[in-house]
């Protein structure tokens, strides 16, 4: 008994871990400062899915990584950095000694946590008649999710940069950085300009 509290234990804090890291990756691809890091997550915000576009044009999604390489629809801008945390948790873990079955726990709760929320919760949150959004469960969580990330698609800062909402199905460390925005300000047309500037090496649609 004493064990599996532990082990609950270590699921719960590993998915925080994943929820707080996939937040400050999400933040690092938006700042633009590391280019080939930025440019398929940009592509999928400025070209595929941007501010002036429809954000559920059908029902099927619209792959940044085409013709990229990638693990499924799983670019290198998030692979990389996810590989580099993931030799870092090990190293610290062999320091501490951590136990090997806590260490399992740790990695397949990250690795699941990270791929449902980040690529297959955030992929349907573009296609339209998704199932969750008619299950009598989940759908009022879900249409939430969804048009916190439509605000996180349209809004710009001055600079050019998407700053607001970047949780996908949770949104815990945006109220604690203070980067939530619950609803749509008017649209950035000076925000907008500056980001096709600063992301000029993308075909981004202009503003009419």
């Amino acid at each position: 008994m004493r064990e599996m509290t532990h082990i609950a234990a270590w699921v719960v804090a590993s998915g925080i871990v994943a929820e707080l890291l996939g937040y400050l990756l999400h933040r690092l691809l938006h700042s633009g400062r590391i280019r080939w890091l930025s440019a398929s997550h940009m592509k999928h915000h400025m070209v595929l899915y941007g501010p002036l576009q429809k954000q559920r044009p059908s029902e099927h999604y619209m792959d940044a990584t085409t013709d990229r390489f990638s693990i499924g629809n799983i670019g290198v801008e998030w692979l990389a950095p996810t590989a580099v945390l993931l030799v870092l948790a090990e190293t610290i873990f062999w320091a501490f000694r951590v136990r090997l079955v806590h260490q399992a726990v740790f990695f397949a709760t990250v690795l699941a946590w990270s791929f449902v929320m980040f690529s297959y919760l955030h992929d349907r949150m573009h296609v339209k008649n998704f199932w969750m959004e008619r299950n009598p469960i989940l759908k009022g969580w879900f249409r939430r999710g969804r048009q916190l990330h439509d605000i996180h698609h349209r809004m710009l800062n001055d600079g050019g940069l998407m700053d607001k909402n970047f949780g996908i199905g949770f949104f815990l460390f945006d109220r604690l950085f203070g980067t939530l925005s619950p609803e749509q300000s008017s649209f950035n047309h000076h925000g907008y300009a500056a980001a096709r500037e600063r992301f000029e090496y993308l075909e981004t649609p202009r503003a009419r």
